[in-house]
C-alpha cells in the first residue's frame, strides 16, 4: 500500500513537472522568436525585403536555438520536444 501511494505521488509530480516545463519552454520560445526572428521577418515582408538574405533567417533560428538551450529549464525530454514542435518545418514531417 505504501508503494502504491508513493507511485501515485511520483506520477503526480512528474505530470506537474511536465506541465510546468512545457508552459515555461513555450513562453521562452515565444519570447525568443519575438526577439530574434520577428525583426528579420518584419524586414523580409517590409520595404527592405530584398535585402534580407536566407542566412539572416537561419541566423535568427540559430540565435533562438542557442538561447533556448542556455535558458530552458525543467524536464529535458519535455524541453527538447517543445523545441522540436516549435519549428514549422516539422509540421510537414509529422502529418
Amino acid at each position: 500500500m505504501f508503494q502504491e501511494a508513493l507511485d501515485k505521488n511520483l506520477a503526480s509530480w512528474q505530470s506537474e513537472n511536465e506541465r510546468l516545463t512545457r508552459e515555461s519552454c513555450t513562453s521562452l520560445l515565444k519570447q525568443l522568436k519575438k526577439e530574434h526572428l520577428n525583426p528579420v521577418l518584419a524586414q523580409l515582408y517590409g520595404q527592405g525585403g530584398a535585402k534580407v538574405m536566407p542566412e539572416d533567417v537561419v541566423a535568427g533560428y540559430n540565435r533562438i536555438e542557442h538561447d533556448y538551450k542556455a535558458r530552458a529549464t525543467g524536464a529535458k525530454d519535455v524541453f527538447a520536444a517543445v523545441f522540436f514542435e516549435f519549428h514549422p518545418v516539422n509540421e510537414g514531417f509529422t502529418t
